[in-house]
């Protein structure tokens, strides 16, 4: 009725909860998409998905507020948020309540109060509440239901008894209402009926299912473990044929049958009456769910929707299974961004079993790493080499072995430790296929191992492969990666160039899709290739925003190289005070690193440099050297600057070389950020 109300008015987007939506990632992405359907003009272009659930709220969701407040009047409501437990989702909600524009109302209903600061609301007089007491019927709204809508000629002295007898509450009318369609006696029906009395809840699962013929009962008790269904999944779960039609049966004739689609293809039981069904199936044949769960597991699996098939093999108890079916997906959930969802499967299984099982500890692992939660992560790999058989494979993931899992984890998330990274990265290479999904992964871990090693060649050899592989496989991530990576190589070898040409080729990846905040390199190489082109402002925005993107992710060796690129900037910039603490920082998330490779060097030099600090003066480039320093700034190679001059390619080396060591510098960009602190050149 509302929502009829409102729809004249307004667009009015509608979303029924379930307990997939508690991860944040897939609520915003029905969300954004429910609200798409009555605003086709809404225009969102970073995927929940493609942030992930850590950034929604300071990616997507700003996003979102501003194309609302361009959209004009619309409501949006979202059924059932008791299921939302998860903090973070919780915490999203809130935040757009709190910013959302006056043109836009949210509408939640639910069965407990939820968790979110209402007290706030209510001060501010932004909340609207009907609870209970409110939305009770009245016994002229039980009249119009009765006698005017359903047409059942009850007196109105019954129709006031009834709704004191169920203290107005909505399902206990509802279903009384419901159940009169199906009595003969409707006035003695009312005389008997309590909405507290255990025994007249068994009478209206009767009364309902009586009103019906053995086949559609049976229908109606059996599909009620699914909360959705369709003609041939119960078909399959019920082993029979047919379930499609007698679905439309029973959809026009019993209001407790819903259909969830304009197409007459799926439906769901009311949810008050699905569970009365539920109990009644389990009184009439005992522990027959338990079967029915484990068809409904096999359907759904067979039909690729994992979600529904780890719900049911959860619910049968099937837990091998449903280990089998999380080792499978969590790598795709993980790369779709759904890593709440991952970890809500998770929480379903037994503790005993979450420690003993091979295939659950793998998943762990990779889940606490993802994380950065490093100490959690460690727990579950050595509970895993506890147990052995590390050789056994192929797994359902598709990594060869756990061996070969393991080792490709280690190389991806060494921790800090170069070394140790590029030995597990090249005993992952003997132990995945090539075929394997991991393959990929593992050869942009060598590739990372080998930068950090300062091994330039083979690392921009790798990263080159992957660059040409990644698109072609649809693995657009790393292939970004690698083009940033490629890019940072490029900056280090002065071919400034090459440099910005490949930073454009990771941002227009990442761009494209709608997921230019979710890799930290890519914004980290963006500004280090705006700086090699001495535009330091505009590249220190770049650098800062890459910073923030790895500092939460738990890897020092990426975070360290990001701030060491941050002071470099901020030196040139003559900003001294915030080098510093960068500096500080990195030399923080440096020793913190087993075995940091090449980046020990550089914070060294980098330390040195800020404390040397020399002055203009002391600082004396020749006539000549200060023309080359001049053209450097400018995209042109050693080469084409030496065409330019008049000078053979090694006079205008040697020129470099000796502005490089007066400057105290190691590359062309260095030198670029130095010259501009000292005033040697101009913005």
């Amino acid at each position: 009725m509302w929502r009829e109300s409102q729809e004249a008015e307004r667009p009015v987007a509608w979303v029924t909860l379930d307990d997939g939506d508690n991860d944040p990632v897939v609520l915003w992405s029905y969300v954004i998409e429910a609200l798409r359907r009555v605003f086709p003009e809404l225009r969102v272009t970073t995927s929940p998905a493609r942030v992930g659930p850590s950034r929604l709220v300071d990616v997507v969701l700003p996003e979102f507020v501003n194309e609302l407040s361009a959209l004009g009047e619309a409501a949006l409501v979202l059924d059932d948020f008791h299921r939302i437990s998860n903090a973070t989702a919780r915490e999203s909600v809130a935040w757009l309540i709190d910013n959302a524009p006056s043109t836009f109302q949210l509408v939640i209903a639910t069965r407990s109060e939820p968790a979110l600061p209402l007290a706030a609301w209510r001060a501010h007089g932004e909340l609207l509440e009907l609870r209970a007491e409110e939305l009770g019927f009245t016994p002229a709204e039980a009249n119009v239901l009765f006698n005017e809508r359903l047409e059942l000629g009850l007196d109105r002295e019954y129709v006031d008894d009834l709704v004191e007898r169920t203290e107005g509450w909505p399902a206990g009318v509802y279903l009384a209402a419901l159940s009169l369609q199906a009595v003969e006696d409707r006035h003695a029906f009312v005389s008997t009926f309590s909405g507290r009395n255990r025994h007249v809840v068994d009478f209206l699962v009767d009364e309902v299912l009586e009103a019906h013929d053995p086949e559609l009962q049976d229908l109606m008790l059996r599909s009620s473990i699914f909360e959705r269904m369709c003609g041939p999944l119960c078909d399959a779960v019920l082993e029979r044929d047919g379930a499609a039609e007698l679905l439309g049966q029973l959809s026009r004739t019993n209001l407790f049958l819903l259909p969830l689609d304009d197409h007459g293809e799926w439906y769901r039981f009311h949810h008050l009456f699905a569970q009365l069904l539920r109990v009644e199936l389990e009184h009439r044949e005992p522990g027959l769910a338990t079967t029915l769960h484990h068809r409904a597991c096999a359907w759904y699996r067979d039909h690729g929707s994992v979600d529904e098939a780890m719900k049911h093999a959860l619910e049968a108890g099937a837990f091998g299974e449903a280990a089998e079916l999380i080792a499978g997906a969590w790598i795709h959930a993980v790369n779709a961004g759904r890593h709440a969802t991952v970890q809500a499967w998770l929480r379903r299984f037994p503790a005993d079993l979450l420690r003993e099982d091979p295939l659950l500890l793998l998943v762990q692992a990779w889940m606490h790493s993802v994380f950065g939660d490093r100490d959690e992560a460690a727990a579950k790999i050595a509970a895993l080499e506890r147990i052995g058989n590390l050789d056994q494979g192929p797994l359902p993931d598709g990594s060869t072995s756990f061996a070969a899992s393991l080792a490709t984890l280690r190389a991806a998330y060494s921790w800090g430790d170069a070394g140790a990274g590029y030995d597990n990265a090249l005993l992952a290479t003997k132990l995945q296929r090539p075929e394997s999904p991991f393959w990929t992964r593992v050869c942009w871990a060598l590739a990372k191992c080998c930068y950090y090693r300062g091994r330039l060649d083979e690392a921009d050899r790798l990263f080159g492969e992957l660059a040409e592989v990644g698109p072609r496989e649809e693995r657009w991530v790393l292939a970004a990666s690698a083009f940033a990576y490629r890019s940072l190589i490029a900056g280090d070898r002065g071919k400034v160039d090459e440099q910005f040409l490949l930073a454009e080729e990771a941002a227009g990846l990442t761009r494209d899709r709608g997921a230019q905040e979710l890799l930290g390199e890519v914004r980290l190489a963006t500004g280090a290739s705006i700086a090699a082109r001495a535009e330091l402002n505009h590249a220190l925005q770049h650098v800062t925003h890459g910073v923030a993107v790895l500092r939460p992710l738990g890897r020092p060796l990426d975070l360290a190289n990001a701030l060491i690129r941050r002071a470099a900037v901020l030196e040139g910039l003559g900003r001294r005070r915030a080098a510093a603490v960068a500096i500080r920082e990195a030399r923080a998330a440096v020793d913190s690193c087993p075995d940091p490779g090449v980046l020990r060097e550089r914070i060294e030099a980098l330390e040195q440099s800020a404390q040397a600090r020399p002055r203009r003066q002391e600082t004396k480039l020749t006539n000549r050297e200060l023309v080359v320093l001049r053209m450097l700034k400018g995209p042109l190679s050693e080469r084409d600057i030496g065409r330019e001059l008049y000078l053979s390619h090694n006079t205008v080396h040697s020129h470099t070389r000796s502005i490089y060591r007066k400057l105290g510098v190691s590359s062309r960009a260095e030198a670029l950020q130095r010259a501009l602190a000292l005033g040697l050149l101009k913005l």
